[in-house]
């Protein structure tokens, strides 16, 4: 293992052991932070370096406390014990979690740019692997987030190429593993997202076997607590108001989100840049249509057995904060 891959996983492990050890700090907390306190469960280049790209952090008429997470799957696990009142969650990951039982509701939502954000979600395998389709994958190991986008996105190709979720040997490994584990030959493929997928290609020139160009990326969703839409509805409508128009600027400003961005997570610029374009997008209602396409989710879940059962879907996606 090289010392770069060593450094990675060791810097993967101890955002984990913060991230949770934050959360569970916090699980007696009724709403999280107080009535005029909003606690913002993020990912590091996610909504808060957006928002302060955007100057959409100054002049907040109440606090804004900020809990960083290395994935989405302890992000919802706080949101589900109250220690956060909000989220930036992947379609994918809320409908794994609510599908579990988490008290969390989708609050908001915007979509990606198709052909940016599908390129960001791919399948990578080491450049010299014999592997050259996704019908290659049969009998592979395929590495991913149980519940993930990533998983969403394996499960969509797979079945595009004709094969069944039982035609792979699922490997469930956090990003940092996964990486490591390409890069040592454990696993022979890693489904994966976003400035993942950039380092990958730009820095361990590893190959894309294939994106999600050709099937749909879907939308990302904000999701609360139940107990925070009870008691700070108004926090939550003033927060989410301002990531739409943050998105709205970033749109005309990538070059200056990416710089923020590189700066915010120490990735190169071009790896920003990269990730910046699949992560800007426009808000769309949460709405009967949207909701619609949700339940093709649940459904893939539930028919790969990551999921028993399909739950009230409805009930898990809220119309009232919408712009």
């Amino acid at each position: 293992m090289t010392r770069k891959i060593w450094f990675l996983s060791a810097l993967v492990l101890f955002a984990i052991l913060a991230g949770t050890l934050l959360w569970r700090s916090r699980q007696d907390t009724p709403v999280a932070g107080g009535k005029h306190v909003l606690v913002i469960g993020d990912q590091r280049g996610g909504a808060q370096a957006l928002l302060k790209a955007a100057g959409e952090l100054d002049h907040v008429p109440y606090q804004i406390r900020w809990a960083l997470f290395p994935a989405a799957s302890p992000l919802l696990e706080a949101l589900d014990a109250q220690a956060v009142d909000v989220g930036g969650i992947g379609a994918a990951p809320f409908a794994f979690a609510y599908a579990g039982g988490a008290k969390i509701k989708a609050i908001a939502a915007y979509r990606p740019p198709q052909a940016q954000a599908g390129r960001a979600s791919a399948i990578v395998v080491p450049q010299g692997s014999p592997i050259r389709r996704v019908a290659d994958l049969k009998g592979k190991r395929l590495a991913t987030i149980r519940g993930s986008a990533g998983q969403d996105l394996a499960l969509k190709l797979l079945a595009k190429a004709g094969l069944q979720p039982t035609d792979v040997q699922w490997v469930y490994l956090a990003n940092g593993e996964a990486k490591a584990a390409l890069a040592s030959g454990s696993i022979d493929a890693w489904s994966t997202w976003g400035s993942y997928v950039g380092i990958a290609v730009l820095e361990d020139g590893d190959r894309i076997l294939a994106d999600g160009s050709a099937v749909s990326t879907g939308v990302v969703f904000f999701a609360a607590s139940d107990a925070a839409i009870a008691d700070k509805a108004a926090l939550l409508a003033d927060f989410t108001a301002r990531l739409t128009r943050a998105r709205a600027w970033g749109q005309s400003h990538p070059d200056d989100y990416a710089r923020v961005l590189a700066a915010e997570t120490g990735i190169p610029f071009k790896v920003a840049r990269f990730s910046a374009a699949s992560a800007l997008g426009s808000a769309v209602p949460i709405d009967a249509q949207l909701i619609r396409e949700q339940r093709a989710i649940f459904e893939r879940y539930r028919a790969a057995g990551i999921i028993p059962a399909l739950p009230d879907i409805e009930g898990g996606y809220l119309s009232s904060f919408n712009p």
